[in-house]
């Protein structure tokens, strides 16, 4: 099911691209002609006597041309130099952000344990009554949307093995409300911005 994240579309539990920053860099080391280079600029450097630009083989230079393109080396005025950065660069990119947002207690789409803290119990039920109820339809244009006790648990099924369990703290809570025969639900608060604290 859908959620609306930043007004963005996209699925639960679905992860961002992969990033490929390390494919040039990866295949600027696989020619062994080029790792000759590189391991010999680093060595130089090291040694405090970079290599020289202008003394590289037609073929070295360009095997540099790669290898600078790749973020591997640089020209600078003492000539050849490695960017020291260049490998902690690649494995900062593979690192994604803790998920603050409240699919953080779903894996992989799904509830499998219930929030202990409250505040966190409400962010997670306001987030699955505005997924269950966002494209709820009213019974008729200018009223509230409506579901059925079916279509409620039915929905909530698709995110917790408990759909009944979740749908009463729901009302507990007063987030959704039920008519006196408890046939019909709807929302009554609508679903708070990302990042809101939860009292």
């Amino acid at each position: 099911m859908p959620h609306d994240n930043n007004r963005g579309r996209t699925m639960i539990g679905s992860l961002p691209a992969p990033d490929n920053r390390w494919r040039p860099v990866a295949a600027a080391l696989a020619d062994g002609r080029r790792l000759h280079l590189y391991a010999r600029a680093v060595l130089a450097a090291d040694d405090g006597a970079p290599l020289d630009p202008d003394d590289l083989t037609p073929a070295e230079a360009k095997s540099l041309a790669v290898l600078t393109k790749a973020g591997l080396l640089h020209i600078g005025g003492r000539g050849i130099e490695p960017v020291p950065s260049a490998f902690a660069d690649l494995l900062a990119a593979g690192v994604r952000p803790p998920d603050t947002s409240a699919r953080r207690f779903l894996v992989n789409g799904k509830l499998e344990t219930y929030p202990r803290k409250r505040s966190d119990r409400l962010e997670l039920l306001h987030f699955l009554a505005g997924e269950v109820f966002e494209h709820a339809r009213p019974p008729e244009p200018g009223l509230r949307p409506v579901l059925t006790e079916q279509e409620l648990t039915t929905r909530l099924a698709a995110f917790t093995a408990d759909p009944a369990a979740i749908r009463r703290y729901l009302v507990d809570e007063g987030i959704v409300a039920r008519d006196a025969a408890g046939t019909q639900y709807w929302l009554t608060r609508p679903r708070p911005a990302e990042g809101m604290e939860f009292a």
